[in-house]
């Protein structure tokens, strides 16, 4: 009497994109946040590009991540420009220790180097460690937390930690219990110029979240450091 109800068309995978021009990124599977009031549709896992059109967000891939590795494929920092893996994009060299810092290079296809990422251990340890990009041909690039002392007055950031306390109390108050770190929020800066801010944890489908404000900046050593745990390895 009602008849059946027509079997819906599959939605083809979200087109991929260049990565060289890419200023905003993140790290999962989700092709498109809604997929006719559903689940989202769900990819392989790669670096992703949040787009918002109408009512459906969609995520189009700009490099991706192997298959084949068991566990959690971002700890094998490598990514490719195609999607069957074939051409390497760029890998994260291990860390080497220098002095009391953490090197880590970071490689093209061919293998050569394109950059290096630093961490540098606080010399409080009240304090979080920071970052440094070396990109050939341009100053080297900072990235402190808005806690840092390189960004803010001691008393701004009593201020700061007020305020933070009293987010939190609230937030635990309406939800009955403190949500989870979402990681930290990086401004990364050459000199006086505001090239990146970086948030979250690099997990799958995380709230990893790239945000890209110079266009000479080499997406690569973006991705690299996405890719990149943000505590020493043991």
């Amino acid at each position: 009497m009602f008849g059946k109800r027509k079997p819906q068309e599959p939605v083809p995978p979200v087109e991929a994109v260049d990565w060289r021009g890419v200023r905003r990124f993140t790290i999962g599977r989700t092709e498109r946040s809604v997929v006719h009031g559903k689940k989202p549709q769900i990819g392989r896992l790669a670096v992703r590009v949040p787009r918002q059109a109408k009512d459906v967000r969609t995520f189009a891939p700009c490099a991706y991540f192997r298959t084949d590795l068991p566990g959690n494929p971002v700890r094998e920092p490598i990514l490719y420009e195609d999607e069957t893996t074939q051409r390497v994009l760029c890998a994260v060299d291990g860390p080497v220790d220098v002095g009391k810092e953490a090197h880590r290079s970071i490689r093209d296809g061919a293998g050569q180097v394109i950059g290096t990422i630093r961490r540098i251990p606080s010399t409080n340890k009240l304090v979080h460690h920071t970052w440094r990009i070396d990109q050939p041909d341009h100053p080297e690039i900072s990235g402190h937390s808005k806690w840092s002392l390189t960004n803010n007055s001691p008393k701004v950031l009593a201020l700061r930690g007020l305020e933070s306390a009293l987010n939190v109390f609230l937030e635990a108050a309406a939800d009955g219990d403190v949500p989870p770190s979402q990681g930290r929020t990086l401004e990364w800066k050459c000199t006086d110029e505001l090239v990146m801010v970086s948030k979250g944890l690099p997990t799958i489908d995380s709230s990893i979240d790239f945000s890209i404000r110079a266009g000479w900046l080499d997406r690569r050593l973006a991705f690299a450091f996405a890719m990149i745990a943000d505590f020493p390895e043991k």
